[in-house]
């Protein structure tokens, strides 16, 4: 199994994009891993690089909005499992399982926590 997985990351404000090695961190409890196979880019991702989102730390790997699967779970994960399809948008940290996050409501999730500028972590799949 791969130890490693290349990421497209920003280590400055106002800088370059860059490819580098990271290693592939293991899911903490309540905390799903995805294997992302598709990343989109949107206005908020320029916000980052250019360092206009207050409090930033650097480096950072924009690209919040993704699809793939889920390759391994954290300790305390009942509603996920390895190997489903998954697709992840701007209002990052909600729990898809309160009744809001069931009907789709998931900016109103009783559980949510932070908001995807906080949170911005993207893993793309080498």
């Amino acid at each position: 199994m791969r130890t490693t997985m290349q990421a497209a990351q920003v280590s400055t404000h106002h800088g370059d994009w860059e490819l580098v090695e990271r290693a592939i961190p293991e899911p903490g409890p309540g905390h799903v891993r995805v294997k992302v196979e598709a990343c989109g880019m949107c206005h908020s991702d320029v916000f980052v690089k250019e360092g206009l989102w207050p409090g930033l730390q650097y480096p950072r790997v924009p690209g919040h909005e993704i699809a793939g699967h889920i390759d391994a779970v954290g300790d305390h994960v009942r509603a996920w499992r390895p190997g489903q399809r998954v697709g992840v948008g701007w209002h990052g940290g909600h729990c898809f399982v309160c009744a809001l996050c069931q009907r789709g409501d998931f900016a109103m999730c009783l559980h949510r926590r932070s908001r995807a500028s906080t949170a911005m972590a993207a893993m793309p799949s080498t």
